[in-house]
Formats: structure tokens, sequence, C-alpha cells
């Protein structure tokens, strides 16, 4: 199996390399989604792939995002460590064995951003949680591809296609996309202004109630921690041209709100713009959004699997096994090779 763009620590943490599509030309892939903390379906996923593994049916392992944020108690959230046994599977099997794209519920806390849905907030639990993982964690984090591509024309990825980065240059700029570079340029801006007057500008809060803001939402305890200022960092970052992007590769709402025949347009330019000359990418796969019944077929060409947070009812929860060298021309096609779980 061909693997591009990523190489494993001796932690078990994803390299960025700014390398962001993962090229598969042969084995069976095994694909799961959106577990988000739950660890009793990522733990039935994760050994029923080594059984599979082990027998010669199945070769790569890959979640397609969003294994962080339980929409449930705390006691239940089990997001730390699930993906700590994730880098704990890359490093024994290999990054070519288990791969996990990035998800919109991962990317905030690349940047410090908060997340929040109606009155979940998402991102203050897993801060507070990392501890001394954080350095690790994060790293890998910043590692994550943004989609595999597969010799059969099967194209994974988190969310799905939305028209703005479904364009040749954004495309080349997602392919090759550096959070570090980011980074780098909201501090410039951080550091170039009073930050009183940021905190007042961007937070609506005065400087003295900052470090409570800091805490909560980002666990920094205190001025000498040399996180302090990556909540206000966070804020700048959402007014930088490439955060939209990001934002739109990875929390785009697809076929809601455009109709069928407008979406599959945008479809057909994002599956042509993401592909390479050797390897033409026909049928998108994603999750990120509900499914009945554990999976949907959108506009002919694109799948949404749904293996447990969005499918309805979550017993339903599927993954999906298939072989990448195959030819697969429509979604349909993938259709035989959905499977439950339960």
């Amino acid at each position: 199996m061909q693997v591009a763009g990523f190489v494993v620590s001796m932690d078990g943490a994803q390299k960025n390399t700014m390398e962001r599509a993962v090229d598969l030309v042969y084995g069976n892939a095994y694909v799961v989604t959106d577990l988000h903390g739950a660890w009793e379906p990522y733990e039935r996923y994760r050994d029923h792939f080594l059984d599979l593994y082990q027998q010669g049916l199945a070769d790569v392992l890959i979640f397609l995002g969003d294994i962080l944020h339980g929409y449930g108690s705390e006691e239940d959230d089990y997001s730390l460590p699930i993906i700590w046994d994730i880098m704990q599977l890359q490093a024994e099997l290999g990054t070519d064995r288990v791969i996990m794209l990035l998800g919109n519920h991962e990317l905030p806390h690349i940047y410090g951003v908060t997340l929040s849905k109606g009155e979940i907030e998402f991102t203050p639990r897993f801060e507070h949680a990392l501890g001394e993982y954080r350095p690790y964690v994060i790293e890998f984090l910043m590692g994550l591809p943004f989609c595999v591509r597969t010799l059969g024309g099967v194209m994974l990825t988190h969310a799905g296609a939305i028209a703005s980065v479904a364009t040749p240059d954004v495309a080349g700029r997602m392919l090759s996309f550096s959070h570090q570079a980011l980074l780098d340029e909201a501090d410039q801006l951080l550091y170039r202004e009073d930050v009183a007057d940021l905190i007042r500008a961007t937070l609506h809060i005065e400087p003295a109630e900052y470090e409570d803001q800091a805490y909560r939402y980002l666990a920094v305890n205190g001025p000498d921690d040399p996180r302090y200022y990556d909540l206000l960092r966070g804020f700048i970052v959402g007014n930088l041209r490439e955060w939209q992007n990001l934002w739109d590769f990875f929390f785009n709402q697809c076929e809601a709100g455009l109709g069928i025949s407008f979406y599959r347009r945008v479809l057909d330019q994002f599956l042509k713009v993401y592909s390479t000359p050797e390897m033409q990418q026909h049928v998108l796969v994603t999750g990120h959004m509900a499914a009945r019944n554990g999976y949907m077929v959108i506009a002919e060409q694109q799948l949404r699997l749904a293996s447990w947070a969005h499918a309805l009812p979550k017993e339903s929860g599927s993954y999906l096994l298939f072989d990448v060298e195959s030819p697969v021309e429509t979604a349909v096609d993938l259709l035989s090779h959905v499977h439950p779980i339960y």
C-alpha cells in the first residue's frame, strides 16, 4: 500500500509535512466516521478492523474525522482516550495502516478557536482534559491529512463539497496547507498591536477579565503560561482569509439549501480539482451530517456515512469496506460495501 506525505515520529504523532492528501493505490479500506467521544462504538469498530486485518481482509483503517467532543456528559466523553489510542495504533501498525482525517471538531484545537452548538460548548472540556498529553495531541492534529484519494476513484473527506474551495487555486492551497503559517500570520498581527486594545475590540471584555476566559476555554494557567494569548490569537485567526477556506472545507453543509442539481455541479467540480492526472476521483465519501439508517446517497456521486453520532438511529451506525483499486463510478456502486456494526 502506498501512502504519500506523512512520516511518524518516535512518539507516534504525525509530522506536518504540509501534504494534505493521502493516495491509496491498493488494499481494502475500512472507513469509520464521527464517533464523537463514544468509546464503545470506537472499540467495536477498532477490534472488528483488527480481526479483519489479521485475516487479510482489511488493510487500512480510516477515520473521517470528528473523533472528538461527546454530546453527552463529561463522564461519557472518551475523546482523549480514543484519540490517544488511535495515535498508539499508528505507532504500532504505521501511518499506512491507520489514517485519521482532520474534522471540524478537531480543527479548533489547533488554533485556540472555541466551538459550540446551541448550549453545548465543545472545546473547553477537551482543552481541560488534555493536560500533559497536550503537546503530543496538538502535534498529531496539526499533521492530519484533509483527504484520501484512491486509485479506483473514491475520494474521502470529512465534510463535503462547496463551491468556494472547488477551484484549482484554493484546492492547491488546501492540499499543501500549513497550519503553522496561518498561526504565524496571526502572531505577527497580534504582536503588532496593543494587546489590551485587541482584547477589548475582539473579545469585548476588559483585559482584567481575560485570564478567566483564557482558563475557561483553553485551560491556560495564568499570564506565565506560554499559551496565554492563544484565545486572543484564535479570534484573530478567524478574520484571516485562509481561515475562511478552512471553515468552508470542514464545516460546509453540502447540498443543504442548494438544491440537488446545483450541488451536483459543485460536487463534480470539487472532485475534478482535487484529483490528479493519474488518479481521477469520481465519488466522494463523507461523514459530518446525519444519515438515516447509517448512510445516504447524495447527487449520485456522494456517499454520506454515519458510523455512530449522526446515524439515525445510532444502532444503524455503519462502516464502509472497499477495495481502493476497484473502479467506482457512482455512489450506488459502494452500497454493497456498507455494513452495520451492530
